[in-house]
């Protein structure tokens, strides 16, 4: 082969080397690029996920504002205590205000003085009866205030509970480094555009600049749009030069097939840098949902002449908040009420029904009813028809003084009882689920042993798909036999190691009581 067409081959192989070392390089940048996009979009549905979340929570603040001001008959002394609570950490005005024939009248104020709405009053009598949040909108002043109200429903639709929350200074949101929004340029805006008149607030001069991205979340019965951009590269410093060095490996390897064993390699370093921060993002996302629902929760009490122990575990597939619950209300020495329930579904109406039952519960209690007249009443506060949701309650009466216990069930399992080294079932008067309609059962009375242990459950204890109903039942006598003996926090873990399993996706709520005779 002569000198030329030695030279013709090599410069065919260098430009063909360097036309894959090209193409290689574009197609890492824009990889690079489609990765940023990504992790900034996840970043920005976290963010939107925080929001709807906070929206939920002052929904139920709300709404629970209202049950009490309906059971007491709107007080302004009652409104007081509960809305002190609000007013501890933040600088708020929370009122109670009342809508008779289309005219508004405030009845009750706490905190700062309310500025309202442009149109005054007449805003809240505008509202519909329907226990949404309404965010009203942002109202000038020093500071900014972002307004919002609800207007309960169920026969309360005279009563409009009021708040008024303070923006940031210069609506400009200050950052720790251990923030999750650290590393992130964002604003929100009230509504469905980044309109400058709506910011709400952000952590960064607005307009955000560089390669946004932007998305609109629900928050009450408005939106906030969020936009944002990343200062810096989320996926790192490497993934950002990446580009640059393939093309220079491509040019001072041509000659060889190196060059593409170093950008695979390479690749795969990016790609597994990638899944490690997936898998960061998922487990911070699933950690919301999780504290989200343990604040949604009770703590679990202390009482005289009754041990109390309650565990909730999520279930380990779901990123969504459960609807499980249980609650335990003392009414004396050695006497209490204990409620475990079940709502069906998962996500924030789950969480927001399981909430409305858990304060109903209470509320009722605190009329002086007793507990085959509160599961009635909670029979009335949802429909599965109109709400596309049920849930199965147990409610019980326990007087360890007197050996009595009275239960009544709404389509929930009866509690295990634990005494004299044996374990059985308690049965109950079961009726349909709350919200599927039907009359609700009568209270059964049954006689207790003179010390013993009272274990309450949801279906995430003993059911398991493929497996018939009975065989989850008798494992978990089984298992509260083995741990009989032990402490009754130790008793509940060892109920909960005992009944997990790998895969579990339902929620799973056991509560213990004991008494010591």
């Amino acid at each position: 082969m002569s000198i030329s067409a030695v030279r013709k081959v090599t410069v065919g192989v260098a430009v063909l080397l360097l036309a894959i070392t090209a193409g290689l390089t574009f197609l890492t940048w824009r990889v690079d690029e489609h990765s940023e996009q990504r992790l900034l979009a996840r970043q920005l549905a976290q963010v939107g996920t925080l929001l709807t979340s906070q929206a939920a929570v002052l929904q139920v603040q709300l709404a629970d504002m209202g049950q009490v001001a309906v059971n007491t008959g709107a007080r302004p002394d009652t409104f007081a205590r509960w809305a002190a609570r609000q007013l501890q950490q933040t600088q708020q005005s929370l009122s109670l205000w009342r809508v008779t024939d289309g005219q508004v009248s405030q009845v009750a104020q706490q905190g700062l003085e309310a500025r309202l709405p442009a149109d005054g009053p007449a805003a809240l009598g505008s509202l519909k009866a329907d226990g949404s949040l309404n965010v009203l909108g942002i109202l000038p002043g020093d500071p900014d205030r972002l307004a919002y109200a609800l207007r309960p429903a169920e026969g309360a639709g005279d009563l409009v509970i009021y708040a008024e929350s303070p923006l940031p200074k210069g609506h400009r949101l200050p950052v720790t480094s251990d923030s999750p929004l650290s590393g992130l340029d964002l604003a929100l805006y009230l509504g469905p555009t980044a309109d400058p008149e709506q910011l709400l607030e952000s952590t960064a001069p607005v307009p955000i600049r560089g390669e946004t991205q932007r998305t609109t979340v629900p928050f009450g019965t408005g939106q906030v749009t969020i936009v944002g951009a990343s200062p810096t590269h989320l996926a790192g410093g490497l993934a950002a030069a990446l580009p640059w060095i393939v093309l220079a490996v491509g040019v001072v390897l041509s000659l060889g097939a190196a060059a593409v064993v170093e950008y695979v390699s390479r690749r795969r370093a990016v790609a597994e840098r990638l899944a490690v921060e997936n898998e960061r993002l998922y487990r911070q996302q699933r950690g919301i949902a999780g504290t989200l629902q343990h604040a949604l929760l009770p703590p679990v009490p202390e009482l005289e002449g009754v041990e109390v122990a309650a565990r909730y575990v999520a279930g380990v597939d779901e990123l969504d908040v459960g609807g499980d619950w249980f609650d335990v209300i003392e009414k004396g020495p050695g006497r209490c009420v204990f409620v475990v329930g079940d709502i069906s579904g998962r996500g924030l109406p789950a969480a927001t029904t399981m909430a409305s039952l858990r304060f109903a519960v209470r509320a009722y209690l605190a009329e002086g009813h007793d507990i085959d007249v509160v599961l009635t009443k909670l029979r009335r506060l949802i429909d599965v028809d109109v709400d596309h949701q049920f849930a199965t309650v147990l409610l019980g009466e326990l007087d360890s003084g007197a050996g009595r216990l009275r239960l009544v069930s709404a389509g929930h399992f009866g509690p295990l009882l634990v005494a004299d080294g044996q374990g059985r079932l308690l049965e109950c008067p079961v009726s349909a689920p709350v919200g599927v309609g039907g009359p609700a059962a009568s209270a059964a009375a049954l006689e207790l042993p003179a010390k013993g242990t009272l274990l309450a459950f949801t279906d995430g204890a003993v059911e398991r798909r493929g497996e018939v109903i009975d065989t989850g039942l008798d494992r978990l006598r089984t298992a509260a036999l083995d741990a009989d003996g032990q402490p009754l926090p130790s008793l509940v873990d060892s109920l909960l190691d005992a009944l997990s399993f790998e895969g579990q996706k339902d929620d799973t709520v056991i509560l213990g009581l004991r008494w010591p005779g």
